[in-house]
């Protein structure tokens, strides 16, 4: 419980200091074969389209990852854990060791779960025949949790940048000249309409302060009078 801990611990500053997916995703690997004795780990991410795809290995030469698309086939949409189950798994991985000339007899597979939607599957072998326990279950569990938060931060991240992208495209092509102000003032944009009109450049406006920039002319009306 100890080292599961520190493993989760290490794993949670990973996730706080933002390391990309694919990192995060090898370090919850490592720790879960190292809690579970395990000799190689898989990582398999739901796509758009409800297929998975192989997204992190650990264990196993990168060239062989491939082979061992047949243990995603037939993952059930079941996100309680204790239900989850995936037919003729154990099969599947004999076929698939026997061919490679590996020595991998176990595998247990656990569902990555955020909001009730299954997003990825964790899969640890072990290379002699004992049976995974329910405790090993419930260890890995832990570590399938983190994954999928990570998992969920990484697209959540990427539609954040994505809709940063196209905000910012549509306002620096707006046909209006804009200006966005920081907290202290400063320029953080100044699109090109606003370039044109003001006959600043852009960027020597962004970063300075609005009143280095802007000096509003004062005109004289009738209401002046």
């Amino acid at each position: 419980r100890v080292r599961q801990r520190e493993y989760l611990l290490e794993i949670s500053r990973a996730l706080a200091a933002q390391l990309n997916l694919d990192e995060l995703l090898h370090k919850v690997l490592e720790a879960a074969m190292n809690m579970l004795a395990g000799q190689a780990g898989l990582i398999a991410l739901r796509g758009p389209d409800g297929s998975f795809a192989i997204q992190a290995s650990c264990g196993l030469p990168q060239a062989l990852a491939p082979y061992f698309e047949p243990l995603l086939t037939d993952i059930p949409d079941d996100v309680d854990r204790s239900r989850f189950h995936i037919p003729g798994l154990a099969d599947k991985l004999g076929r698939i060791a026997s061919g490679l000339g590996l020595r991998l007899q176990q595998v247990v597979a656990l569902p990555m779960v955020i909001k009730r939607e299954l997003i990825g599957v964790l899969y640890i072998f072990r290379a002699y025949g004992t049976r995974f326990t329910a405790n090993d279950r419930q260890v890995l569990a832990s570590f399938a949790d983190h994954a999928a938060i990570a998992v969920h931060n990484a697209q959540l991240y990427e539609h954040l940048s994505q809709e940063k992208h196209r905000l910012d495209a549509i306002l620096e092509y707006s046909a209006d000249g804009v200006l966005i102000l920081d907290p202290a003032h400063r320029i953080v944009v100044f699109n090109r309409a606003l370039a044109q009109l003001s006959g600043w450049p852009a960027a020597e406006a962004v970063g300075h302060p609005h009143d280095e920039i802007v000096r509003w002319a004062h005109l004289e009306t009738d209401l002046d009078l």
